[in-house]
């Protein structure tokens, strides 16, 4: 997460919704500075803050999470940076690459595999992710479908007159933008089960080519189960470490930075 003394605002890094894009701008155009971990959540923020930076605006950014899928897919397919190959990034020695990423990718690697092969074996369950542990706690959300606009307005919201545009940043490499190119027939009704809580949630709509969907009542019950667990683990059982990331990655430099001038 991002925080900046001088505009009163927190940012929250949420995976795979333009986190390091925006952290990269917040840290050189708005004093902003590393705080916490990239990816921090709200409670985390809460044990941890003075009674002035709880009152600080709380902005994140929401996306598709069918977006996110293809996003993690195409990440994993291009091993950019060498990332889910690098011992450095485990999670076993401090890093994020967690053991079921690296198995994803493995997967991905060793049988040459399509989206539909890997969605098929990988998503099973309701979809969800850290949204719910972070949304409810934000004075205001960027949707990522919109974020060019949503982003200068959460700057305005803070006082900051003239907001510069935001750049890009890690732009995933291979990805087609066309979501039917990747959700096709046969994995269809799979991907209504998967994503349908979590659409209907947050006000997303799956393409609109698949007319109506109905989305199984098995889902529904079973991410609503999932997401209280999930609330609970965080809470309460999730161990983190703060390390700073690898000299190259945008966080790991704005962490370094900060620590140059303390």
């Amino acid at each position: 997460m991002i925080i900046s003394h001088k505009y009163k605002f927190l940012f929250i890094g949420l995976p795979f919704s333009a986190s390091s894009a925006i952290s990269k701008e917040l840290h050189l155009e708005y004093d902003g500075e590393a705080y916490l971990r990239k990816h921090s959540l709200y409670h985390e923020f809460e044990n941890v803050a003075t009674k002035e930076e709880l009152e600080y605006f709380v902005f994140a950014v929401l996306r598709n999470p069918m977006e996110i899928a293809v996003t993690v897919y195409e990440k994993m397919k291009a091993n950019l940076k060498g990332n889910f190959t690098n011992p450095e990034l485990f999670s076993e020695n401090g890093g994020h690459i967690s053991k079921l990423q690296r198995q994803k990718f493995n997967f991905i690697k060793n049988n040459n595999s399509s989206f539909q092969q890997y969605f098929k074996k990988f998503h099973q369950k309701p979809y969800d992710n850290l949204t719910g542990l972070v949304i409810d706690d934000c004075d205001f959300v960027i949707k990522y479908e919109t974020i060019a606009e949503d982003y200068l307005l959460a700057l305005k919201k803070v006082g900051v007159s003239n907001p510069r545009p935001l750049p890009v940043a890690n732009k995933t490499a291979g990805k087609n933008n066309d979501l039917l190119a990747y959700y096709t027939n046969d994995i269809k009704e799979i991907s209504i089960a998967v994503f349908g809580p979590f659409l209907k949630k947050y006000n997303y709509t799956f393409p609109e080519e698949w007319g109506v969907v109905k989305i199984p009542l098995k889902s529904k019950l079973e991410f609503l189960m999932f997401g209280v667990l999930r609330k609970i683990n965080q809470k309460y059982f999730k161990n983190h470490t703060e390390k700073i990331v690898l000299e190259g990655n945008i966080y790991g430099d704005i962490q370094r930075d900060k620590l140059k001038k303390s």
